[in-house]
């Protein structure tokens, strides 16, 4: 059944009062919004962040060109000495840099465990100090 609507004589609309949500409904429907915006929306916010993370971590450290080039000789010295400086300066950058790299993805993963299980143990740790 529809609302009627009910109109003075000038044709605008009146203001109808309806019953309004009870204290435990209102609650209820915090805590909803409150899991749906932490257990849904912020993990993907924190995936593209991690995202981002992982693409300026690898520009700055420049991984995935020196990969592509790993065998071009430094500063496109074609000389057997610009090959092998070259060969020796990637060989001992890239582990640094793999390691920067995963020791920072790593990081915010970290966070990202610690941001899903940080109610729970609230709530776990508040009924436990009861007892």
């Amino acid at each position: 059944m529809e609302p009627q609507k009910i109109q003075d004589n000038s044709g605008s609309q009146l203001i109808q009062f309806e019953k309004t949500d009870s204290y435990s409904k209102i609650l209820v429907y915090f805590i909803q919004d409150f899991l749906n915006w932490w257990y849904v929306k912020m993990p993907i916010r924190h995936l593209k962040i991690l995202g981002r993370i992982s693409v300026l971590v690898d520009d700055n450290l420049s991984m995935s060109l020196l990969f592509k080039n790993f065998f071009v000789p430094w500063h496109r010295d074609n000389s057997l000495i610009g090959y092998f400086f070259g060969f020796l300066v990637k060989i001992f950058y890239l582990p640094i840099a793999l390691l920067i790299y995963l020791l920072s993805i790593l990081t915010y993963l970290a966070v990202i465990i610690i941001w899903l299980l940080l109610p729970i143990a609230t709530l776990v740790f508040s009924i436990t100090s009861f007892f």
